[in-house]
């Protein structure tokens, strides 16, 4: 079977160049004797009216029209009303040497009258005398079987001349018969030719799609990273080359997507698994504390003891509370949970509402808050898990802040980006611990804190992750006397 293109073009080219030639061939066969006699009729007709114009009497034998259409085939047999030959094309005897026609016309002029009769007699009584019935002045040609005749009558001077044309079909068909198988042997060499030709077009058509045939099979080895040629000799090819490079793309898309997808969902797992593990092993040694103060709350008879073992299990419980909350949040924002939806925010009026939610603190540990804002600070972010981000600053501020201390925020506007700065007056941070303060689970020295206030351990590993979110910056600074922590946002462009 052909299965390729090319193959298929060279038959279905060979087999319509042969239907056509066949066709043509057909056609030749079928019409051309008709065509060719019918020509041969209107010569006739054509010699006849040139006769009517012209002295037969005394011009048939000097006029040269004659000898032209006896070289087309077309013989005269020409008397007058008392059947004397005034022309006659010579048949009988002709002499090997092939002399023309004007030749055998002056041989005919020389001949005498009685020899003109004599030679030609038996001709005129078949083809004249016996079928005057069939002569009139209206020239009338007939295309018999063995020979195509026109006979008819020129009325000169008084006299009546009797005119016979004829062509012997038996001659004309051998004729024929040479061009049909010439024509065939044409046949036969054109379809020879048309063959070797649609190989050649078929090939130049096939090549290059066979060649993003192969380009696309590299691509795909490559992973779709190879991009097929638009440069195509053909306008249907660089259709086709643009429609598999744009599918190409999709691909790419989908699996980049696909790549990304199985990236976040093995993140989300990873997460999970981690979150399980993180709250499970961070609960342990809370749980286990309560757990012991509870036990011994049945064995004290102290109140005063009873009480301080009761507010340190509320401590314990505000504690694991807290560090719940906060894991949960991570894992909500980390994993997709909550899309990160940003909208436009003024960041003074976001930071200012932030404090407002500390003013009790502040109150309770004796810290005095000083705020600073800039004009027109706008930035696109998530109002949600900033004011998350301030919150947690100003929590740690007080916690590592002396007592009667003062704690300063700034909103600042610069260039490209909105900062945030919680200030404290406190212990400074030790350089060792510089990246390891945003980790999970960092808490660093208990008793640096005021009033030995614990954490859990998440808060600035929360900071770290949302600005990452924001594709913003943080970090901190020494001071001589205290901690400024900063984040920056970039502004709205």
């Amino acid at each position: 079977m052909l299965k390729t293109i090319k193959s298929k073009m060279v038959l279905l080219q060979t087999i319509s160049i042969l239907i056509v030639l066949g066709i043509l061939f057909i056609i030749f066969m079928s019409s051309y004797d008709k065509y060719y006699f019918n020509r041969k009729e209107g010569l006739m007709e054509e010699a006849f009216k040139k006769l009517e114009n012209i002295n037969i009497e005394r011009d048939i034998n000097n006029t040269n029209f004659i000898g032209t259409y006896q070289e087309l085939k077309i013989k005269f047999l020409i008397t007058d009303e008392k059947f004397n030959v005034i022309y006659a094309t010579r048949i009988y005897n002709k002499p090997e040497n092939n002399k023309n026609s004007k030749d055998e016309t002056e041989r005919q002029y020389k001949m005498t009258q009685e020899d003109l009769n004599k030679f030609y007699g038996k001709k005129v009584t078949n083809r004249i005398v016996t079928k005057l019935d069939r002569y009139s002045t209206d020239f009338k040609t007939r295309n018999g079987d063995q020979r195509v005749a026109g006979r008819g009558i020129i009325q000169q001077n008084g006299h009546k001349y009797y005119v016979y044309m004829y062509e012997l079909k038996d001659a004309a068909k051998i004729k024929m018969s040479y061009f049909n198988i010439f024509f065939l042997f044409v046949l036969i060499f054109a379809s020879l030719v048309g063959f070797v030709v649609a190989i050649i077009v078929s090939g130049k058509i096939s090549k290059p799609i066979k060649q993003i045939e192969e380009n696309t099979r590299d691509a795909v080895k490559s992973g779709y990273k190879i991009n097929i040629s638009t440069n195509q000799e053909f306008k249907e090819l660089t259709g086709l080359a643009e429609s598999i490079n744009t599918m190409m793309e999709e691909i790419r898309a989908q699996f980049s997507e696909l790549e990304y997808e199985l990236e976040r969902k093995t993140k989300t797992e990873n997460l999970r698994r981690q979150f399980v593990n993180n709250v499970s092993h961070e609960m342990k040694t809370p749980l286990a504390i309560i757990s012991n103060q509870v036990e011994m709350l049945e064995l004290l008879k102290d109140e005063e003891k009873k009480k301080e073992y009761c507010l340190s299990i509320i401590e314990e419980t505000n504690n694991m509370s807290e560090m719940i909350n906060d894991m949960i949040f991570i894992y909500s924002m980390q994993s997709d949970e909550e899309t990160l939806r940003v909208t436009k925010a003024d960041i003074c009026e976001l930071v200012e509402f932030t404090c407002r939610d500390y003013d009790k603190l502040f109150d309770a540990n004796r810290i005095k808050l000083h705020e600073e804002y800039d004009t027109n600070c706008f930035a696109k972010v998530n109002e949600k898990f900033l004011t998350q981000a301030v919150s947690n600053y100003i929590s740690n501020a007080v916690k590592h802040s002396t007592e009667n201390g003062n704690v300063y925020v700034r909103v600042i506007n610069q260039e490209k980006s909105v900062r945030i700065e919680v200030q404290n007056e406190g212990p400074n941070i030790p350089e060792n611990n510089r990246n390891s303060i945003w980790d999970m689970f960092y808490q660093g020295n208990d008793n640096e804190t005021l009033n030995g206030q614990k954490g859990s351990g998440l808060g600035l590993y929360l900071v770290r992750s949302i600005v990452e979110l924001h594709n913003g910056k943080y970090g901190y600074s020494n001071l001589e006397k205290g901690v400024n922590f900063y984040i920056e946002i970039p502004k709205e462009k």
